[in-house]
């Protein structure tokens, strides 16, 4: 079995991170851009992550920190790379590296229509939080 190395997203990534992203089954509010990836890459290039594979990307990770709270999103791996430990270690790395910036809790942004999610996150070590409610909003252009 061929084996993949974890990285630091690059901009040269990002279409094929929004493949990567396309070909799975998930839900999401707001179509993904190169712009948006970008956006984020130049605020927080270290806590975009992709896995890699013979010059492929086979999984991703996004991690958020805003000096207070941390978050996970976006773990997404290609299908014939799954049950092989690509997720766990994206989840893994990027765990190491909110906590390094002071992170001390970390929230799992999970889409509840994602069959998949929740055993994966719960082999994860993570629990689902009922007593957090998230609200969004897409805010338009102009």
């Amino acid at each position: 079995m061929p084996s993949f190395r974890i990285r630091a997203a690059a901009p040269s990534d990002f279409e094929a991170v929004i493949r990567l992203w396309e070909s799975i089954d998930r839900h999401t509010g707001l179509a993904d851009r190169i712009e948006y990836l970008e956006t984020f890459h130049r605020f927080s290039p270290d806590l975009f992550l992709v896995a890699e594979a013979g010059g492929q990307i086979v999984g991703t990770v996004i991690g958020g920190w805003d000096g207070w709270r941390a978050n996970i999103a976006r773990v997404a791996t290609h299908a014939g790379w799954r049950r092989r430990g690509v997720a766990q270690a994206l989840v893994k790395e990027i765990e190491r590296r909110l906590y390094a910036k002071g992170a001390r809790r970390v929230y799992a942004l999970v889409d509840k229509r994602s069959a998949p999610a929740a055993p994966f996150w719960e082999a994860t070590g993570y629990r689902p939080n009922e007593n957090i409610v998230q609200y969004s909003r897409n805010l338009e252009e102009g």
